[in-house]
This record gives C-alpha cells, structure tokens and sequence, in this order.
C-alpha cells in the first residue's frame, strides 16, 4: 500500500567507545524483549522475527549495522531504526536513531525509542561536543558557569532544556525534569536547576530576558550566546503557571517542540557520507574498508617552491617566439653616439617586422621599419639616415594591405639584407627566410590586428618620438606621424570587422542551437502526449480485461463448470471525461446519490483534455465499488467500512486500491474552519438533521502533483438512506500546504 512518511524522531550519537555493537545490541535486546520478541542472538549476520503484526529485522557485517523494528499503527506502521558505524580512523563511531510514521492516521506520540536512557548509560555519548546525558543533569550554582560555556559550545547540534525551580512545588522541578530527559533521550540534554540561588545566578549569566523562573521550562536552540541574541523568544519558554493549570499535557508540547527541532536536522557531513556505504555494505554491495576510504584525508598538493613559482609565472608572460615562417631574425649593433629602435616578428602568420637601418654618421638617428607583406601579412618599414624619410606604397594581394620601403613580397618569402654603415654606429642585419604553406586568412588577419593594437603600437609612437626629437623637419614628422596613426586606425577597424563576423557567426549559431531545441521540445510534448493516449488505452484494455474475468468467475460460480471462449459478457462502459462518468453513475448506479459537483468536475475536463480520460476512468471504478459495497452493507451483507472492503475484496466484488483511499483528513484541515468549510457539503436531513455534513473520507484520483483530482464522499450505507453520498469532485482543495 502507498503511504506517506513522516519523521517523529532523529539522534546523532558518537560513541568512543570500541566496540559499538556490543552496548548497543545488549540494551536493544532488553527493550525488545519487552515486546516480546526473542532475545537478539549475535550468531549469525541477519535476524529476522515477527511477533503479533510487529517485525524485527537485525543485520551486522564488517563494523556496521542496522535495527529495524515496525509496529502497526492505525493504518500504517511505526518504523523504528538504529544504524550504526564503528570508530574508524578520521572517524569517532556514530548510532543514528530514527522513528517514521508510514500511513495516513493519528499522529503517534514522538518520544524517545525506550532503550536509548540505558545505551546512553553505557559511555560518554555526545552531539556535536555535548554529553548527551541518559537523564536530567542537576545543576547548582558552582556548576553554572561551566554549563553556560556547554550552552554556547559553537558545534553544539542538540537544544537543551532548562527545568526552573517552583516556590509551590519545590520537589516538581525534578519530577518534570525526569519526565523531560526519558522522553527525548538522545535527542536534547535536559538540566533541572537545584535551588533559588542556582536559578538566580543562571539568570544573571542569561541576561534579563533569557531566564526561567517560576517552576517554568525553557529550551535553548542552537546557536546561541546570550550576549549576541537579538530574539530571545527563539528559545521558547514555558510558564510554571501553565504547567501546574495542564500538567502532563504541557510537558508534551515541550517535548514535541525539542523532537521537532531535531528530526529535521541535516546529518553531520562525515555521517551523510559513511551511512550511504552502511547501508551498500549492509546490502553487499560494498566492503567494510570503503567506510575509513570515504572519511581518509585527501592529500594535499605539494606547495610549489619560489624557482617553480617564477619559472610558472614567466612562461605564463613569456612572448611566443618568432614564427619559422618568413622569420626575419635580426641582431643589430649599436655603437657610440647612435640611436638604434628595433622589433622583431614574423611577417607571416600575422607577425610584423620592424628594424632598424644603419645610421649614416656618428651621432645620427636611425628609425627603419620594413614591411613584407605575403598571404595577408603586413609589415611596416621607415628609414633614414640623418632626416626622416618615408616611402608608402600600398600593395594589395589576398586582401592585404602592405606599406613598404625596403622589403619584397613572393609567396610567402620575405628577404632583407644588410644595409653598410657610413660610419661609427652602423647596424648589422641578418636574416634567414623560410617557405612553408600559407596560413589561414580570417586567422592572420586577426592575429595581426590584436598584435598591432595590443603590443606593437606604444613601440611604434616611441620610435615616432625619437625620430622627431633629433631636430628633423617637421613636416616630415607630421605626415610620418599621420601616416602610422591612419595605419593604427585602419588596423583598428580590421579588428573591428572581424570580432562583428565573429559575434555574428555566433548569433547564427545560437540561433540554430535555439530552433533545434524548439525543435526537441515540440518532439518532447508530441511523444508525450502519444504516451498519455497510450496509457489510457492500457487502461482502458485492463478495465475491460477485468470485467471478463468478473464475468467469467461469476459465470463459473452459477454454472459449476468451465467456461471457453464465451462473448456473451456485457459491454463495458467508457467514461471519455469525468462529466460522463458522474451522469452515467446518477443514472445506473442506484446506491450512489451525485451532488452538485458538475462545474468543478467540467471545469478538469476543459482545463485537462488529455489527463481527463483517465481520471474520468478512475472515478468510474471507485464509483462502482462504492455502488458495489454500499448494496452489499445495506443488505447486510458486509459489517466493515469501506476501506476493509477494498483490502479484503473477493472475486467478483468492485473495489479500488487502498493506496487511493483516505478515510480521513489530518486533525488541522478537520479543526480549522478555513479548510474544513470547503469539504462540508449538503445531505438530506435524514442523513444530517442540519442538512450538510463534514466529508472528510476522499479519494485520490492522482496521489501526488499538480492537478490532483480528489473524490469526497459520505458513508451512509449502514444508516437511514443505505446509500453513498458523493459531495465533490474536482481539483484539490485547499489544505496546510496550498495556504
């Protein structure tokens, strides 16, 4: 049967001790023997015991374990369980206890599982640095201070609980305090102050409004320092009036408050990581040594020394060396009184090359610049010998732009030669060319616009402005000046032109990426919406396969012999939405009486064409079986409800699975007004002398999701009408969830 979960209980325990296991199974046994299961034998790897509708499971292998015992409960069951994981280096051993409720019903109470006061007994257990203690720890006014350095212990995980002393009742403090620690044993650490000065000195510690006085309790959550709270009432205090007015009622809700706090902590991290591997070595799927392999230490990367940091960090700026292309390598001599400016690249695959000439007399400047220009390439040359003079004569090949003075242009090939010095200072030049294939464009013309802009540029404005302080005519260095500047401009825009085809390559790729997705999402809904029609063909084919053998067992029963290949079974109905199941169901069904549910029951089938049909299939067979039981108990034919009628169904008889069915809603959508109007529907005065009725029993045409289909009905087959009253059907309504 489907069920819901709800965690009542959770404890984190580290043990020390070594072993775990033989503490922990002995107090285990005890309470179970209690129940009356056999005592645990540790014999064997797994033991398996039932005991009155009750289920014990116990598994131990290679330092783990898990304790599983599951205890009917109204409809469902309680499901106490104890995983274990021994010490293991890197690791203190740790027992995690959990209690979850499976099933619809009552809440169960959310106390400790009983045999945790005596395991805790057994060794100096503790969360998150705090002795968990197996009862209420007294507390007078020597020990306060160091209790207050445990309330604020920044890894302390459990809330502690603060028992104050009563003028009335000076012996109630204890006998509350011991109430307190049996029922969240493990869970929280509960402390009972001894007298009037214990309690005023505590208070004092706390500050003026986080004390407990007065017989009254109070809990202190996590994290806490009282000289940094902004909300005292965070930690939530209990008055000694209430108490003594309620008793043992009031002790449940702190009692509730402090189990709450903790079952729905998150598991410390090395736990989360090492129960996963219990539960596989448990399982057989994993070996014992993967728990210490899960807490070991990664090791750490070896810290670089200072000669491997700077050797990382200059190949990291290092300028990538001179392209074998076309390279022009070149190694000038500079000589007193000359001024020499030179750079070196390629000029090929996007590299420059800029040099400088000889200098014709001591004391001269020289600025040279070549360009070679081949595939694309550009290169850029300038020369003088005393006064600035420059050449431009642009050449175009593949697209390229090339100004030059003193290079040549083949294929790829760049030649320079050594220019002889008139004097002191002359500059010796050597280059070696080389051929290879040509490179490709887009690729060169990119690299030479990022190179020209990003490094070669500064290079070029000095050379520009030692060329111009040796005292030349200006109007030389003026239009030299212009010139480079036009260079730079028009390389600029080249950038340009090619980051915009870039970034448009780009938009055209996204754009073929998003209609190729369009494209996978309508081929998603189609065959998802193929999948839905496949589905309530499926069920449709079960429904009518279901009636054969309903008809078939019933032919057999009157007959007293097999019967073959007969057709002779009436034609199944087929309900296409849920309108037509419900007028189908007030014209053949006799012992279920429709209300006014039409709207909101149209309102799915408009909403929801596709899912309609097979909610509508639904409705129909829990409308039958409803028909189906509510004529066989108004016969007298059936004494149970409806639930024991779909959980003990014989052949022949309509029901529905139980996982559908709920009897009743939770005690806040049943008290509170706001959720309880929406599910009071009206009746006859036979069935409710004020005409309408609470109905809380429904049934869930979809369990889970959005939409989520529900069904509500009362039960009258056993009182005046003898028939099923149908109050809604339609969308969920509004619970603790929706609002």
């Amino acid at each position: 049967m489907a069920s819901n979960v709800t965690r009542l209980y959770q404890a984190v325990l580290r043990d020390q001790s070594v072993p775990i296991s033989i503490p922990l199974r002995r107090t285990f046994s005890d309470w179970i023997v209690g129940k009356g299961f056999p005592p645990a034998d540790a014999g064997g790897p797994k033991i398996e015991t039932e005991v009155d509708g009750a289920r014990l499971t116990m598994e131990w292998h290679g330092g783990c374990g898990r304790y599983t015992l599951e205890e009917p409960h109204g409809e469902g069951h309680l499901c106490t369980r104890v995983t274990y994981a021994e010490s293991v280096p890197g690791m203190t051993g740790w027992v995690v206890v959990t209690v979850d409720r499976h099933g619809e019903g009552e809440a169960a109470v959310a106390n400790a599982p009983g045999f945790l006061p005596a395991y805790l007994c057994t060794a100096r257990i503790t969360d998150g640095g705090v002795h968990v203690e197996d009862g209420p720890v007294a507390l007078d006014e020597d020990d306060v201070q160091r209790f207050v350095h445990t309330m604020t212990e920044p890894r302390r995980r459990v809330p502690i609980v603060v028992v104050s002393v009563d003028p009335q009742n000076p012996g109630a403090g204890r006998a509350r305090a011991d109430y307190l620690a049996g029922a969240v044993a493990g869970a929280s650490l509960v402390v009972h102050l001894t007298d009037q000065r214990a309690q005023d000195r505590f208070n004092k510690a706390m500050g003026g409004e986080l004390g407990v006085f007065g017989g009254g309790v109070r809990t202190y959550v996590t994290p806490f320092d009282p000289a940094d709270e902004r909300y005292p009432y965070r930690h939530p205090p209990m008055g000694g009036a209430m108490i003594r007015d309620q008793g043992m009622a009031a002790l449940n809700r702190v009692v509730d408050g402090v189990i709450g706090e903790t079952a729905r902590r998150k598991l410390p991290d090395d736990v989360q990581q090492t129960l996963r591997i219990v539960y596989r070595v448990l399982a057989g799927r994993a070996e014992p040594s993967e728990i210490a392999t899960a807490v070991a230490p990664r090791p750490a990367k070896s810290a670089l020394t200072r000669e491997e940091l700077r050797l990382r960090m200059a190949a990291m700026i290092q300028r990538p060396a001179p392209s074998v292309i076309g390279a022009v390598i070149e190694k000038p001599v500079v000589t007193k009184g000359a001024v020499g400016v030179e750079a070196e690249a390629a000029a090929v695959n996007g590299a420059i090359t800029v040099k400088a000439e000889p200098a014709a007399a001591n004391g001269a400047t020289s600025v040279g610049t070549e360009t070679a220009t081949a595939n694309g390439a550009t290169a850029v040359a300038a020369a003088a010998s005393g006064a600035i003079t420059a050449e431009a004569r642009p050449a175009a090949m593949n697209g390229a732009v090339a100004v030059e003075t003193e290079a040549a242009a083949a294929n790829g090939d760049a030649t320079a030669e050594t220019e002889p010095g008139a004097g002191e200072g002359a500059v010796a030049v050597k280059s070696a060319p080389a051929v290879v294939p040509a490179p490709d464009l887009e690729e060169l013309a990119r690299t030479v616009a990022n190179r020209v802009i990003r490094e070669l540029r500064g290079e070029l404005e000095t050379a520009l402005g030692l060329a111009t302080s040796s005292g030349t005519t200006g109007g030389d260095s003026g239009r030299l000046l212009r010139e480079i500047r036009m260079l730079g401009a028009h390389l600029s825009g080249l950038r340009d032109v090619v980051t915009e085809r870039r970034r448009d390559e780009l938009l055209v790729q996204a754009e073929d990426e998003s209609d190729r997705l369009a494209t996978e999402v309508e081929s998603l809904r189609d065959e998802h919406r193929l999948l839905q029609e496949e589905y309530a063909e499926a069920v449709t084919s079960t429904r009518k396969l279901s009636e054969r053998v309903r008809w078939l067992e019933r032919t057999l029963a009157e007959a007293g012999q097999p019967v073959y290949g007969v057709t002779g079974e009436q034609p199944v109905f087929e309900p296409a939405n849920l309108t037509e199941a419900l007028l189908e169901a007030r014209e053949n069904l006799h012992h279920i009486v429709v209300g006014d549910t039409d709207g909101v029951a149209a309102r799915l089938d408009l909403d929801h064409p596709a899912q309609c049909r097979t909610w509508a299939a639904k409705a129909w067979d829990a409308l039958r079986a409803l028909d189906d039981f509510a004529k066989a108990r108004s016969r007298g034919e059936f004494a149970g409800g409806f639930y024991d009628w779909c959980a003990h169904g014989s052949p022949g008889r309509f029901t529905i699975p139980t996982g559908m069915l709920s009897m009743r809603e939770s005690k806040t959508v049943a008290s509170r007004h706001k959720f309880s109007a929406p599910r009071t529907f009206a009746v006859p005065p036979e069935v409710n002398p004020i005409g309408q009725v609470l109905m809380e029993a429904h049934i869930k045409l979809r369990p889970v999701g959005y939409p989520a289909p529900r069904m509500y009905f009362h039960d009258d087959s056993g009182g005046a009408t003898g028939k099923i009253w149908i109050g809604y059907l339609g969308d969920h309504l509004p619970n603790t969830r929706t609002n």
